[in-house]
């Protein structure tokens, strides 16, 4: 018996349509575009989905026939000219290698938008589905999909097994890869399934979907009940979904892939949206002001570790940029000290950079890519660190290796300190999932008083553990918790917060 050939591809982008910036093939030069057989060489040993794949493939003696992998930070609307690029090379690898290969196996986020597609993943889907059809080729198509994913019906209808991330953050996500591999190993063994997809009404808010938190580990808790008693059930996919991006398809949804009858896996995934009903409250939590949280601090004794200040608003993970002030600009203006600070302001990086360590320098930091994350700082102090920006992670299953692998690039960095802030200032957005960010860049973490954290969920494995208090505080930003405040055109009879809109 040969062994199997399996074409893979990856296509990794979580769009923030309400952001003006696009995005385009220099941003996913920047966080990866491989092809041919760099898609092996540069995923292999990484820790990311990718990797993930190639090894369960190794350890099934498959033969990987790489194509194109393409991935970029989260960000606003993809330039078509990178859905072309993606089409060109997979395509070109496709129908040279169709007659040949036993399955497709595609590493996807399941958010991505283009100009000129809402739903990029479904379209994709679908052409890709055409074309086996026209060739009479009847393979499977697997893939592995973020937890965040907007998934759409054309997503479960022209694919064969979609298999999403159970955890946020996605401590799972090089796991859930070789799990979504095992089940296309199934298939290409015989095995024949269905997919079915249940959409909601339901538009959750990041902070809402920690799977450490109801009503995310209710639902998974059920799913995954689900799974183990039934064994026509290959697997449930609970899809949190991305707010950000204003598409039909956005919000919470549930699917399943089942050798059973349509009508049993339509029931589990209705026993599984009433699981998530039952707690709908928790998945619209509510930041509270500034003021509001410094007085909670200052009525408790200080603890050991740093007090989080995590601002939901600017959360980098989330597709903002990373420079806002709303929330550092205030805190300083109280006078406070012993407070530590990431900003991505690539222009003050590089200004930094033509100083020496130690030279005092007055700057003006963050706030510079649009309107809506507030105005410039201006910063007086002393350059404590430059460097090139790279570190490993320290934690290898960090929900940063599910974007970016474990070896991270944030671009040309300073850290410029005073005696109230540690300010860390980077060329390249980089989400605060892994302590390595700060640690590689002479900060200790563990020794501040406040630490503002921009993210929403997926910076609790790492910083959760060094904390004294966590608080989420409310600033202004893209990314906002406040679903009702954006300007949606798109969503009919989506619902945006616990009370019916």
């Amino acid at each position: 018996m040969t062994n199997k050939a399996v074409l893979l591809a990856g296509l990794f982008h979580e769009t923030h349509t309400f952001l003006h910036h696009k995005t385009g093939l220099d941003e996913f030069r920047a966080g990866g575009l491989n092809l041919g057989q760099d898609v092996v060489s540069n995923n292999v040993g990484n820790g990311s989905p990718t990797d993930g794949f190639l090894e369960h493939a190794k350890s099934e003696g498959w033969n990987v026939i790489p194509a194109v992998q393409m991935a970029a930070n989260p960000s606003g609307t993809v330039s078509q000219d990178v859905i072309d690029v993606f089409y060109q090379n997979f395509f070109q690898v496709f129908e040279r290698e169709c007659t040949n290969i036993d399955g497709i196996f595609l590493v996807l986020h399941g958010a991505m938008v283009s100009e000129e597609m809402d739903d990029v993943e479904g379209q994709f889907l679908k052409d890709l589905h055409g074309r086996l059809t026209d060739k009479g080729t009847d393979i499977p198509v697997a893939a592995v999909i973020d937890f965040h994913a907007n998934v759409s019906k054309d997503m479960t209808d022209f694919s064969t097994c979609l298999y999403s991330y159970r955890m946020n953050p996605h401590s799972d996500a090089r796991d859930a890869a070789v799990q979504g591999a095992v089940r296309l190993g199934a298939l290409m063994n015989g095995r024949k399934v269905t997919q079915h997809h249940l959409a909601t009404r339901y538009i959750v808010p990041p902070t809402g979907l920690a799977t450490a938190s109801n009503p995310m580990k209710s639902v998974q808790a059920r799913a995954r009940a689900i799974e183990a008693q039934d064994p026509d059930i290959l697997c449930i996919n609970v899809m949190g979904g991305y707010s950000y991006a204003d598409i039909k398809d956005c919000g919470f949804s549930l699917n399943c892939c089942t050798s059973g009858e349509k009508r049993t896996a339509l029931g589990y995934l209705d026993d599984l949206l009433a699981v998530f009903e039952a707690d709908l409250a928790k998945a619209y939590p509510r930041e509270a002001s500034l003021t509001e949280i410094l007085h909670r601090i200052d009525a408790k004794p200080r603890g050991h570790g740093p007090i989080l200040l995590v601002e939901p608003a600017d959360n980098i993970g989330g597709g903002t940029p990373g420079d806002g002030t709303g929330l550092l600009a205030p805190l300083l203006a109280t006078g406070r000290k012993n407070i530590v600070a990431v900003l991505n302001d690539p222009e003050a990086a590089a200004h930094c950079n033509t100083f020496k360590l130690r030279d005092p320098v007055t700057i003006l930091i963050g706030a510079k890519l649009d309107a809506h994350h507030g105005l410039p700082i201006e910063f007086s102090g002393t350059i404590r660190n430059l460097s090139d920006g790279r570190f490993e992670l320290e934690n290898k299953n960090s929900h940063l290796a599910s974007m970016m692998g474990t070896h991270i690039n944030m671009g040309a960095c300073a850290v410029l300190e005073n005696d109230q802030a540690i300010i860390l200032l980077t060329s390249r957005k980089t989400p605060p999932m892994d302590l390595g960010q700060l640690h590689s860049q002479g900060i200790r973490p563990e020794d501040a008083e406040l630490l503002i954290v921009k993210a929403a969920v997926s910076h609790r494995d790492a910083y959760d553990p060094i904390a004294s208090a966590s608080y989420n505080v409310e600033s202004i930003g893209l990314c906002t918790s406040d679903l009702g405040s954006l300007p949606y055109r798109n969503i009919v009879g989506k619902q945006l917060s616990a009370a019916t809109t």
